[in-house]
């Protein structure tokens, strides 16, 4: 019989792979000159239809507009996104060129990065962790 882990020694190891995937995705991103917080939200304004109000990003990633602000500067400085004026006074985000073949290819890294992140990992056990994951999930809400 397989020895019983401490909840502890569950949730540090948790936070340790979350930790080294946050590592391998940024090391990832700065291959391609984009910061994680940067591509976070390209990837929110890609699949958005209506460019969303400063306030209304703020809210989806928990910062502040001025943060929000800040990286929409550097997205735009990068060429990843371009703003025009709409109404005279509204700015429209739009995704650019660039930006989009940003978005291409950190579907296909993820894709692989999750791939080699399994390997070795059946199905069954791959859905268990999914149903342990989402009970913790809601254990955590019900806090």
């Amino acid at each position: 019989m397989a020895d019983r882990h401490s909840s502890t020694d569950i949730v540090q190891t948790f936070c340790a792979t979350d930790r080294a995937h946050r590592a391998a995705v940024e090391s990832q991103l700065a291959t391609l000159g984009i910061h994680r917080s940067q591509h976070m939200m390209l990837m929110y304004l890609y699949h958005c239809e209506n460019t969303p109000s400063q306030a209304e990003m703020a809210k989806a990633f928990g910062i502040s507009p001025a943060a929000v602000t800040g990286t929409i500067q550097k997205l735009e400085k990068a060429g990843f996104i371009e703003r025009t004026l709409k109404n005279g006074r509204e700015k429209e985000i739009t995704v650019s060129e660039s930006g989009r073949k940003i978005v291409e290819r950190t579907k296909r890294i993820f894709g692989d990065l999750d791939e080699a992140m399994c390997a070795g990992i059946s199905d069954e056990e791959l859905t268990s962790f999914m149903e342990v994951l989402l009970r913790m999930q809601n254990n955590l809400k019900s806090i």
